[in-house]
């Protein structure tokens, strides 16, 4: 009778204990791997987001008869200024991919690349979006280094990296 018990097919509880700490161990390195992705992914598109609006604001500049930047962001898709002969130079403005924004805030004081966060942070009102200087042609996303949306780095280093001149 007891070969009988030992000659059944299946698997023990400590096998299984097993096989599932096992899964679970690997479950928490694949996840821990991919945890970042999607911060890093929207960081990828804010930084592209970044240089399409600077290039079509460079280029509208170069269309301008008067050789300036546009007034407004808007310009550049709607193709609003008689300026540029109503051109399009963008699709749209847009989405900041952290705050779900597309929101242009105008800065009153010029940007400048030298600026550190404590000084962008004082130019811009912070909340998503873009801050754009129309005189400058200068372009950033409208956050501020203590801004705390779920994703965004905490650190007041932060926002260089999004604010490629």
């Amino acid at each position: 009778m007891l070969s009988k018990l030992r000659s059944s097919k299946g698997f023990t509880l400590v096998e299984l204990l097993i096989v599932i700490v096992i899964l679970g161990i690997l479950a928490a390195i694949v996840i821990s791997r991919f945890a970042g992705a999607t911060k890093e992914s929207k960081e990828a598109s804010l930084k592209g987001d970044l240089r399409t609006m600077r290039s079509s604001l460079e280029v509208y500049k170069s269309y301008s008869q008067a050789g300036i930047y546009p007034v407004l962001l808007d310009d550049l898709w709607k193709g609003t200024s008689a300026d540029v002969l109503s051109k399009t130079f963008i699709d749209k403005v847009p989405q900041d991919p952290f705050y779900k924004k597309k929101t242009t805030y105008s800065a009153s004081v010029a940007f400048s690349p030298t600026d550190l966060a404590t000084d962008r942070d004082g130019k811009i009102n912070g909340g998503g979006g873009w801050a754009y200087d129309s005189a400058t042609g200068s372009i950033c996303a409208n956050y501020k280094s203590t801004d705390t949306v779920p994703g965004t780095p905490s650190d007041t280093s932060w926002g260089t990296s999004y604010n490629i001149w």
